[in-house]
């Protein structure tokens, strides 16, 4: 199973995107920020100590999986989906596909 721990106002979105694209099957637990401070609630910290999202936490065939940073969880999926999405190594393509994946971190 995949969870997507999802902050109002975060970059989960790019995560549920990238999901839907492979079609895999996730269930979305949603946190709200504190009003005053803008953090993350204490139960998002308790699934990772930097209180950020989004997280994801996987069922993984090599044990259990808790990732953060957008990024890093694109990547995740994408291989562990068989490269599905990113082009082949050595093209134009892989090169934008790798400009844009971290562009989007900026």
């Amino acid at each position: 199973m995949i969870t997507v721990h999802h902050l109002d106002n975060s970059r989960s979105q790019r995560v549920l995107w990238l999901l839907e694209e492979l079609g895999l099957a996730y269930e979305i637990r949603a946190y709200k920020r504190d009003a005053k401070t803008m953090l993350a609630p204490p139960e998002l910290k308790a699934v990772h100590p930097l209180g950020k999202s989004p997280v994801v936490t996987v069922d993984d065939p090599l044990g259990p999986v808790t990732l953060a940073e957008s990024g890093a969880i694109i990547e995740y999926f994408v291989e562990r989906e068989g490269g599905k999405l990113r082009p082949a190594a050595g093209t134009r393509e892989r090169l934008d596909y790798t400009y844009f994946l971290h562009y989007a971190e900026g």
